[in-house]
Formats: structure tokens, sequence, C-alpha cells
């Protein structure tokens, strides 16, 4: 991670290489997953934004799809790695 400011994590692959993390909150039923940011960078791309506007066109609750409820009542939340999660990181490939 450098200390380029301003610091922006705009898209999937700049937010895997500062390492962060990302969880998303359903606000019908209440669950909560984190996301793999890898995983989403294969899914999506590289080039995807990361931004809550970004990520709700392609991301939903399974559970209230299934239900019928509304499926994109969703919350995303940043989290920033501590330094001791940053120590033991890996670096991305």
């Amino acid at each position: 991670m450098s200390n380029k400011y301003p610091f922006v994590e705009d898209t999937l692959s700049k937010k895997l290489q500062a390492g962060t993390g990302l969880s998303v909150d359903c606000l019908t039923c209440r669950r909560k997953a984190t996301l793999e940011i890898a995983e989403l960078v294969k899914r999506l791309g590289p080039d995807r934004g990361c931004l809550h506007w970004d990520l709700i066109k392609v991301i939903y609750c399974h559970q209230c799809r299934a239900a019928g409820r509304d499926d994109l009542t969703l919350q995303f939340t940043n989290h920033a790695l501590t330094p001791e999660e940053r120590s033991r990181r890996k670096p991305c490939p």
C-alpha cells in the first residue's frame, strides 16, 4: 500500500491491492456476509466498481429473493486492516 493522496478505492482491483475488506447486510432479513474480494475480482472483473451503486446491480439477498421479498435493501460496509492484519497479509498476485 502506498502513501498516495487522496487514497481512492473505487474498483475491486484497488480494494484487493489495498487489502481492505467488504461486508454486506440485508436490511430486510438481517442476514450478514463478508465478501471475498479476490473471488469478486474473478467473477466480476478487476475494473468493476466497488461502491454501493456498482455492487447493488450484481449482489442481492438469496434468502429474500427466494421468499419473494425485496432483495435489494442491502448495506455495504468497508473494512480497513489493522496494523496486525497488515503485517500478516500476503501480497496479492
